[in-house]
């Protein structure tokens, strides 16, 4: 087995750190969604909201292919006033929606983001108008979804923003999240920032205040390539754009470099909401795109959510959503139906993990029975605060602990939303 030496990602030196890990950890064990699109966001279809888009034999299919985590877009300008007191129509059978959708996620032991999407105009010059009936709205939904299970459920405050500076839309954000804690002090907040939610508009993009935060990025890129020849896409671009392609392939490269980047620098939990490629793309050429996204995905450690499963993006071969008619690259790349992955419930026994010497000074091995790509692991001194985490890209990892002062830790392991924990001892 080949051993890889580890770079602390990052340290923590005191317990204020210790809210961010609750976050870190939620994110990661966010691990592998997909979006319910093309349904309460689809504000242009005449029935809308539609009751019968997604039934619960759709969420339990997603469970069974191993799905975690879906991310819910929903259109609430639709039923929010836009002049004061904003009254959010919650008698609107969208909400009756909404709680059947939380019943059985409820049931099958998946996460869920309910995310602000469509129709909102949140620019320079307009956002403080937005912000009054945007911050209304929150507080309803935060109130009446303040009961759910902080560690499963998530607010996501605004999608893709667009048309604005990080600098506004920090101004704009922070105050809706104050409204948020009023109801839901312990439930993670989903925020982005400009250019729409492109991992470019992490450059310089400085975190905001609240310590309990998620942040998020979405991967189209290339774009003329995942979106040619779409309908909704104005002006329509050509088709018969490949991937690889070199004249676009650098964007791809660009968007996760900035977005990877910023959540190592900062050590702030990054997951990515939204990925995708339309199906009017070659069929070679798209599994070419998602191997190469998944294959970042998995090497970065991010959990992710697809968009979407059976739409213009889709990853099924018929609207029959079953094992037997999902596009082979697709379940591969995404690790759906893998039986060696969704059926582990207990990392002890199939993966066998070990650490040592222990106690240790400088080095502490970690070795696991199989890989485990993207697993995220993280250390705890005696009194619970995260003092450095990092990843575990192979079976056989040598974790450096040259920072780490003699005493009693905790290492945790976590994988595809499974944990394990083993205590050590750094003793020179």
């Amino acid at each position: 087995m080949k051993k890889i030496i580890l770079p602390i990602l990052f340290m923590l030196v005191a317990c204020s750190g210790w809210s961010q890990s609750v976050a870190q950890t939620r994110c990661d064990n966010l691990h592998k969604g997909v979006n319910l699109s093309n349904w309460l966001e689809a504000y242009w279809v005449t029935n809308w909201p539609d009751t019968t888009t997604y039934t619960y034999p759709f969420f339990a299919e997603m469970k069974k292919a191993g799905v975690t985590s879906l991310r819910m877009p929903v259109c609430f300008a639709l039923v929010t006033d836009y002049a004061a007191p904003y009254t959010v129509d919650t008698t609107n059978r969208l909400f009756r929606i909404i709680d059947s959708v939380i019943a059985w996620t409820t049931q099958l032991n998946m996460n869920v983001i309910i995310d602000n999407q469509h129709v909102w105009n949140v620019t320079d010059t307009t956002w403080r108008q937005q912000q009054l009936p945007i911050a209304h709205l929150w507080s309803v939904l935060a109130n009446r979804y303040k009961y759910l299970d902080p560690n499963r459920y998530f607010f996501e405050i605004l999608n893709e923003p667009a048309g604005i500076s990080n600098d506004s839309l920090a101004l704009f954000f922070n105050p809706i999240i104050d409204t948020i804690r009023q109801y839901a002090p312990n439930h993670s907040i989903v925020v982005s920032p400009n250019s729409w939610s492109n991992g470019i508009g992490y450059q310089g993009y400085q975190p905001l205040p609240d310590t309990n935060l998620l942040y998020t990025f979405h991967s189209y890129d290339p774009y003329p390539f995942t979106h040619q020849g779409l309908t909704f896409v104005v002006p329509p671009l050509r088709t018969g754009v490949p991937f690889p392609n070199t004249e676009y392939d650098a964007l791809l490269v660009a968007n996760w470099e900035f977005a990877i980047m910023w959540r190592d620098t900062y050590h702030l939990p990054l997951f990515l909401g939204e990925f995708g490629v339309g199906d009017s793309a070659d069929a070679n050429s798209r599994c070419n795109w998602i191997d190469t996204v998944a294959n970042r995905i998995k090497s970065t450690g991010t959990s992710a959510f697809y968009w979407d499963v059976s739409g213009d993006f889709k990853i099924y071969h018929s609207g029959v959503v079953t094992q037997d008619s999902i596009i082979t690259c697709f379940e591969s790349a995404l690790g759906l139906y893998d039986d060696t992955v969704t059926a582990v419930q207990n990392l002890d026994a199939d993966f066998g993990v070990k650490v040592f010497p222990n106690p240790a000074q400088r080095i502490l091995t970690v070795q696991t029975n199989i890989n485990l790509p993207g697993a995220r692991y993280s250390i705890l001194n005696e009194v619970g605060c995260l003092v450095q985490t990092g990843y575990l890209p192979g079976a056989l990892t040598d974790v450096k602990l040259n920072n780490l002062a003699n005493g009693l830790y905790f290492l945790q392991i976590e994988s595809n939303g499974n944990r394990i924990n083993r205590k050590f001892v750094v003793s020179r």
